[in-house]
């Protein structure tokens, strides 16, 4: 099923779509925000970076099986440091959750982070999100530090967690030569996957 899933850039142009994705994942936006997911929902994602974010490139992906939309990724370049980048955003349709398809997301887009040189990446979990936790934790990411943050109407205690890339090179190659076989915080919101 993950094999027939294509990761696409966002535009303007998909707004509809990306609308009625937040709508359908109102239970994530809810859990995070404490406000359903709808058109305003996708308008701040599509939208420009906040103005206490002054620094960074954002991109915007769909997840897409068939031509449904299926999940949305949000990623800031050189955020918070030059080499660096920053998950504002990875949620999934409720009937895509749990099959593989966010893990393959962000395999390829750490790939891609990899290629235009990032060292490490950060993103921000609430406590009220522990599954989104347990998920980066299996991709790598490790907690960094609690801190406080404040997304829509909820402002809760929240994990940052980072993953250095370099950092997971070496476990790759330590693990080959054991012979093992198997090699929106968007400022105003932070990194949920549910």
């Amino acid at each position: 099923m993950n094999s027939a899933i294509v990761i696409k850039p966002l535009t303007a142009a998909d707004r509809g779509r990306l609308e009625i994705l937040c709508r359908e994942c109102t239970d994530f936006f809810e859990l995070v925000e404490g406000q359903p997911g709808g058109s305003e929902t996708a308008a701040e994602i599509l939208g420009p970076l906040p103005s206490n974010v002054t620094f960074g490139a954002k991109s915007i992906f769909g997840l897409e099986r068939g031509n449904e939309l299926i999940g949305a990724v949000e990623l800031l370049a050189g955020f918070p440091l030059p080499n660096e980048w920053y998950v504002g955003l990875l949620f999934l349709r409720p009937d895509a959750r749990g099959a593989g398809a966010g893990t393959m997301a962000w395999e390829n887009l750490r790939e891609r982070m990899k290629r235009e040189g990032a060292v490490a990446a950060r993103l921000i979990v609430q406590k009220q999100n522990p599954g989104a936790r347990r998920f980066w934790e299996r991709q790598g990411f490790a907690v960094e530090k609690e801190i406080v943050a404040k997304v829509g109407k909820l402002e809760s205690q929240a994990w940052r967690l980072r993953l250095s890339f370099e950092a997971v090179a070496q476990q790759g190659v330590a693990a080959f030569v054991g012979g093992a076989s198997n090699i929106r915080q968007r400022a105003a919101r932070p990194n949920q996957s549910k």
